[in-house]
């Protein structure tokens, strides 16, 4: 009972913090029930701004989340987590048209984080020292980890800019078909895990990982209403190496094998850190690089116009929504 709640409270932290309108009931009432299903979820526009960066995302969608904790089994079935839509446009900050209330709000939740962080410090310090309770969460934590499947299905991140280069407004973007995390033995075997072990195996496998950037491209964020967007983002999406027309790749589809062995504690499992914490290897068939002219004219321009926005975000609220600066001199 103990750990749903820890579990329940975890992921409404987490989604609430970058998913819009989060219904957090609903997630706890499914959580208790070992099964929780998300459907047309909404990324908030503030989602990257602990990144730091000159950017904004613009659109933000994920079609659906699911996440299936056998509670009642946790030691001899696996926990699912499996995410499928994603799908991110990113702009620079100067392509945000200015609003008040967004910004208003923005500075709201901003604050409440920074109290939130600030209460879980004041907790941390007054609790006391519970060993054996920690022992137990952790030993919960590893046996869910041990046995975690992940699967993620159609991402599409595409960032699309027409203030570095005003003469030739460009796009680039990265798609993956599918991601997928799974639990093995030794020899890398699909198994589930019921023995307590030191280092646990995982098999990850990688299908049509691409990396595109288009010149004179045009801008998917252009089209009215979201479900033209996703749509649009949808449809580029490479799948079985299926590629879009008039898409140009820096990246040419990939598609990746990888084994991977995770050492919980290499501090103290005697080992004198001879076995890493993380051993990763993998095996690609092949590997498709190239970079045109255009491509790396926008990508040098890309670079020195992020010094120009990172300075013009703090006047953001100042700046007029023109596109013609003539005849317009009231404004400015």
């Amino acid at each position: 009972m103990v750990f749903e709640s820890v579990v329940a409270d975890l992921l409404n932290r987490f989604l609430g913090t970058y998913v819009d309108n989060l219904n957090a009931s609903q997630l706890n009432i499914g959580i208790w029930g070992g099964d929780v299903k998300l459907n047309h979820l909404e990324i908030k526009d503030t989602a990257l701004d602990e990144l730091d960066l000159p950017v904004k995302l613009s659109f933000g969608y994920v079609q659906s989340l699911v996440l299936k904790i056998p509670w009642k089994n946790l030691y001899v079935e696996p926990t699912i987590v499996e995410i499928s839509g994603i799908h991110l446009i990113i702009m620079p900050n100067q392509g945000i048209v200015y609003s008040a209330e967004k910004a208003h709000k923005n500075e709201r939740e901003a604050k409440q984080k920074k109290l939130l962080r600030l209460e879980e410090n004041r907790r941390s310090r007054q609790k006391p020292n519970m060993p054996s309770d920690d022992t137990f969460t952790e030993k919960l934590i590893a046996q869910i980890i041990k046995n975690l499947q992940v699967h993620i299905k159609r991402v599409h991140i595409r960032y699309e800019d027409k203030f570095s280069n005003r003469e030739r407004p460009f796009a680039t973007g990265i798609t993956l078909d599918s991601l997928n995390f799974q639990t093995t033995d030794e020899n890398f075997k699909l198994i589930v895990q019921k023995e307590t072990v030191k280092i646990f195996y995982k098999l990850v496998s990688m299908s049509s990982l691409s990396i595109y950037s288009n010149a004179n491209s045009n801008f998917i964020s252009d089209n009215k209403g979201k479900e033209k967007i996703i749509n649009a983002l949808q449809r580029t999406i490479v799948v079985n190496e299926e590629k879009p027309e008039g898409y140009r790749y820096v990246l040419e589809p990939l598609t990746i094998a990888a084994q991977l062995k995770l050492n919980q504690k290499p501090e103290s499992d005697g080992s004198n850190w001879t076995t890493p914490k993380i051993d990763l290897s993998m095996q690609l068939d092949k590997l498709g690089l190239s970079i045109g002219k255009y491509q790396y004219q926008d990508m040098l321009l890309f670079l020195e116009a992020q010094e120009r926005f990172t300075l013009a975000e703090k006047f953001l609220k100042y700046r007029p929504n023109l596109t013609h600066y003539r005849q317009h001199y009231k404004e400015w």
